[in-house]
């Protein structure tokens, strides 16, 4: 068991905490804060309670859609951080994945923290089209397609691009977007571009 509550998280997300692997410095390892759990699962709505997997499910999901996103384009990069397996910690489940890095080594910015850094470049612009045309390659189905949701940086698979590291997977009770190409890529297309919009107004700091 990888003991990780006497660790400072690199990063907090909306549900979960990120730690750095304790022996792998090239992995991140995510863990369920306990007040998602309590206010996503044991308090929110009754059909989320229903899944066997509980408050495990979104493991699941971006694993099926990782490993997807390879099936339907193998000889591509797929927009999606690589997710590599499951641990087990004390402080549950543990969702073992890839770091994406900046030229430092440190953790890639989110796509809103880059454009707050340095302004909507063409560099960034370039980097989204890349995204976007990797996203409808491989067919990703981009639930929480939102700039804080994207991060700008290299992994094992080169770089640096753009990568999509949370939100992904079919989360439709009616899995209508995976039963349909079409439907899927005009559903991504318009959450991408509601993502760029809003991206565009990002204010610049300093």
């Amino acid at each position: 068991m990888i003991l990780l509550s006497g660790l400072a998280p690199v990063a907090t997300g909306h549900i979960r905490y990120v730690y750095q692997h304790p022996t792998q410095a090239d992995l991140l390892i995510k863990v369920m804060r306990q007040d998602a759990i309590v206010e996503r699962w044991e308090n929110g709505p009754w059909y989320r309670r229903l899944t066997r997997a509980k408050y495990y499910k979104g493991y699941i999901r971006e694993f099926r859609e990782f490993v997807t996103s390879y099936a339907v384009s193998p000889n591509g990069v797929s927009p999606l951080a690589r997710v590599v397996g499951i641990e087990l910690t004390d402080m549950g489940l543990g969702q073992v994945v890839e770091k994406v890095v900046a030229p430092d080594g440190s953790l890639a910015p989110t796509l809103d923290a880059w454009v707050r850094r340095d302004g909507y470049t063409p560099q960034v612009q370039a980097a989204l089209d890349d995204f976007l045309a990797r996203l409808l390659e491989h067919d990703t189905i981009a639930a929480d397609l939102h700039a804080w949701n994207v991060v700008y940086g290299s992994d094992s698979r080169g770089g640096p691009h753009l990568l999509m590291i949370d939100g992904f997977g079919e989360k439709n009770i009616i899995p209508h977007q995976s039963m349909s190409r079409r439907h899927n890529r005009n559903r991504t297309i318009r959450r991408f571009n509601r993502m760029v919009e809003r991206t565009k107004k990002t204010p610049r700091e300093g």
